[in-house]
């Protein structure tokens, strides 16, 4: 396992809350997910709980806990689930469908979105230093990572 994180820089993160309003994530906010690399085909990212990133606006973005396997749909868990590429092969291709989300909340109504990977491009599935991806919510929302860097 190892510790990933990553930087959004100007204009790499337009957020959208439930209802739809996007809100700018200001430069130099980070995040951290956890990569763990079970093998060529076994590689799983998963977001760090409990972390908030600021947006222009001075509004805030929470990354939530989720239940596992959670069927009530409040993300009240103490656990995150996984995301994102799953096998070596997977570097520098645009990859779709992937498993996993990861729940987030906006500071203006707290409620809990789940964002699937639409797509993720990351130059490295092992040791990524970019990543560009599309997410969706339950309600229809989406927004995208434009090239955000890791380290």
């Amino acid at each position: 396992m190892a510790t990933k994180t990553c930087t959004i820089d100007t204009g790499e993160w337009l957020y959208p809350d439930s209802t739809g309003v996007t809100h700018l994530v200001t430069n130099a906010e980070t995040f951290t997910f956890e990569l763990t690399d079970g093998g060529a085909s076994a590689v799983t990212w998963a977001n760090d709980i409990n972390k908030s990133l600021v947006c222009t606006d001075g509004s805030r973005i929470t990354i939530r806990p989720q239940a596992v396997g959670s069927t009530n749909g409040t993300g009240n868990g103490n656990a995150r689930r996984a995301w994102g590429p799953t096998a070596d092969a997977q570097d520098g291709v645009a990859i779709y469908g992937l498993a996993g989300e990861f729940a987030a909340s906006h500071s203006s109504n707290n409620i809990t979105q789940f964002w699937k990977a639409i797509s993720v491009l990351a130059d490295d599935v092992d040791t990524p230093t970019a990543i560009t991806a599309t997410f969706e919510d339950q309600f229809g929302n989406r927004f995208t990572w434009t090239t955000i860097t890791v380290a």
